[in-house]
This record gives C-alpha cells, structure tokens and sequence, in this order.
C-alpha cells in the first residue's frame, strides 16, 4: 500500500470561480485526506469560450484561494499557448513530482459523464485517481452511464478507505448540496440583478465589480 498522501487537482474554466468549487475542494479535501489541492484554471479550454480572460479569471482564483492554507492555484494551463487539455496536466505534473506521488483528479458528476469526449481519456487513469463528487439531483447510476464508462466503473470503483496505489482507481462522495453555478452568476451579473450573499468570496466579487466583468454591454 503506497502512503504517500495523495494530491487532489482541480480544473475548470472558473468563470468566474465560486463558493461551490471552494465547496468542492474542500470536501475531497476531508474525506479523501488529501495533503493539498491544486486549483488549476484552464486556459484555452477546447469545449467552451469562457466570457472572461484568462488573467481575470486566474486572478480571481487566486484571490478565492486566499485564507485556505491547503489550496494551491497552479498557472500550467493558463501559461499554455496552446489548447487547454487535462491529459497534458497530468503528464506534466507526473513529471513535476516525484514517482511515487498520488494524484486525485476531483471531477463534479457532469464533468465525469462527458469524460469519454476528453482527450485520451482512456489514458487518465493511468496518471492519476479519481473523485467524482456528486451533489443531490445530479446523481449516477451503473447502468445509465454511458456506455464506454460502464466497464471502467465496474472494474475501477471503490470506497474512499480503499483508494490505494498511486493511481488506477475511482471513488465517489456524495457531497452536499451547494446551490451554485457560474451560469447563474453570469446570467444575474449580465442582467444587473442582485447575486445572492454567499455564492462568491468577497475578493472575488469586488474584483469583478471594480473590473466591469460579465456586463452587458
């Protein structure tokens, strides 16, 4: 059994980042006794245009990670010239670390579902484990999976107590609810409606104000 404490990563276009992928993070955190997590925004993601540019939106990340000692917000993605996939991430972080690290990719249920449209997907298993946390109303089941996942999940899952080796393996965690989305935020900025308490850090929020982002024209 490998004891080196495993590495949670994070990815997304964090457009803007929000209290729900804090949430995130710091539950796979805790249940998975993770030694940190890495936030890494992406920078030209292949599957969607984020509204804000990339500097806005690591800098807005960086200031979320501020007060969570276990967060760390890593630049790879956004520094890249070319298009952003997490394949590349994981290659480049194994090479970063040492042989034996541990690595978690933390994935929401959405993002694992539309994991067979990724890049080499087949292959990220072989460079990390996985977390998909699953929030009430966006659960999953074996035989409603899509159809290339299903003998990865039936061959890979386990409990968090047996999420050992260096890589290979997914787990779920039933995460509470957190009743936010960046599309929601987004669509109350644009229409100048108030954003409820609590769905943004405050820096956060501040930073997007002060720099007049998501607006309408």
């Amino acid at each position: 059994m490998n004891s080196t404490p495993l590495v949670g990563i994070l990815g997304g276009t964090f457009d803007p980042i929000h209290s729900g992928h804090l949430a995130m993070a710091s539950f796979a955190h805790s249940q998975l006794a993770l030694s940190k997590v890495l936030l890494v925004p992406a920078g030209s993601p292949w599957q969607r245009q984020p509204r804000a540019a990339a500097k806005d939106r690591l800098q807005m990340t960086r200031l979320a990670a501020m007060g969570h000692p276990f967060i760390e917000v890593d630049t790879r993605e956004i520094e890249r010239l070319t298009p952003t996939y997490t394949i590349d991430t994981l290659e480049e972080l194994r090479q970063q670390y040492a042989s034996d690290q541990r690595f978690c990719l933390i994935l929401g249920t959405d993002a694992f579902l539309n994991l067979p449209t990724w890049k080499e997907w087949t292959r990220i298993l072989e460079l990390t484990h996985i977390a998909v946390l699953c929030r009430p109303g966006f659960d999953f089941v074996e035989n409603q999976l899509p159809i290339p996942l299903r003998p990865v999940w039936s061959e890979r899952h386990c409990t968090p107590e047996h999420l050992t080796g260096r890589e290979g393996q997914i787990v779920r965690l039933d995460m509470p609810p957190v009743p936010v989305s960046s599309t929601q935020i987004r669509h109350a900025l644009a229409h100048s409606l108030p954003c409820p308490e609590g769905l943004l850090p405050s820096s956060v929020w501040n930073y997007i104000d002060s720099h007049h982002l998501y607006r309408s024209a």
